[in-house]
């Protein structure tokens, strides 16, 4: 398998979700996913990992990553969560206000791929969180979750309105990882695990039917992987 990928990844969360799911699936589309890496939060080489905060450790993170490897084989991008990217990368990008919709999100991953001018390079940032994803299986978190039933079962009449779960945000109490830590106890204790039992549970074709960017991003490396 010569075709490879590497992702650059927001916190533990996304990192198990590399390792554990997307890792597998892609492997049967002829793609080879790395070992992820977290964001840099500091110009240390040495320092903490996880937290898309610092937009100038993350740069010059990159850059190194692009340089240490030049194998015209190898592709890479990023699972960065829209809610509260760095300040920094907002500006870049031109906005003074939230990012919400599609094409807001559009632009700020053109900045960042701007940035750097690397070919093999395509960014990804979701919308508006990871946790959307969970939200597209209400009956597998009610799987996994059953002891929270009543919860589970607010959150999902609350959220009953939406077709797309990457439409859910709103606010500091709302957006899809309030949303979970709201329904479930101790949620957040053991995030990334929890995230990960819920996927697994769902199925990855169950979220991108009704999580389309996350589908369209996860399609170009299908596609890729499978051409001569």
């Amino acid at each position: 398998m010569s075709k490879r990928l590497f992702i650059y990844c927001e916190g533990q969360t996304e990192e198990m979700f590399v390792e554990r799911l997307l890792r597998n699936h892609l492997a049967h589309h002829g793609v080879k996913v790395e070992r992820p890496e977290l964001c840099a939060t500091s110009l240390d080489p040495q320092g903490q990992r996880g937290g898309f905060v610092n937009w100038d450790a993350i740069e010059f993170d990159l850059k190194q990553t692009f340089a240490d490897d030049l194998d015209p084989n190898l592709r890479f991008t990023t699972l960065l969560d829209v809610y509260r990217m760095p300040p920094k990368l907002l500006t870049m990008s031109g906005f003074t206000g939230p990012v919400t919709t599609p094409a807001d999100v559009e632009t700020v991953e053109k900045t960042i791929e701007d940035v750097f001018s690397e070919s093999r390079f395509k960014a990804y940032l979701q919308r508006h969180e990871l946790e959307a994803l969970l939200l597209a299986d209400t009956d597998a978190l009610e799987r996994v979750f059953h002891r929270d039933t009543a919860g589970l079962q607010t959150m999902r009449t609350d959220i009953a309105g939406f077709a797309n779960a990457e439409d859910i945000n709103h606010g500091p109490t709302t957006h899809p990882a309030a949303r979970l830590a709201a329904a479930v106890d101790g949620y957040e204790d053991l995030k990334a695990s929890n995230a990960y039992f819920v996927l697994a549970e769902a199925g990855l074709e169950t979220v991108r039917a009704k999580c389309p960017r996350f589908d369209e991003w996860l399609k170009q490396w299908e596609a890729w992987g499978m051409t001569a």
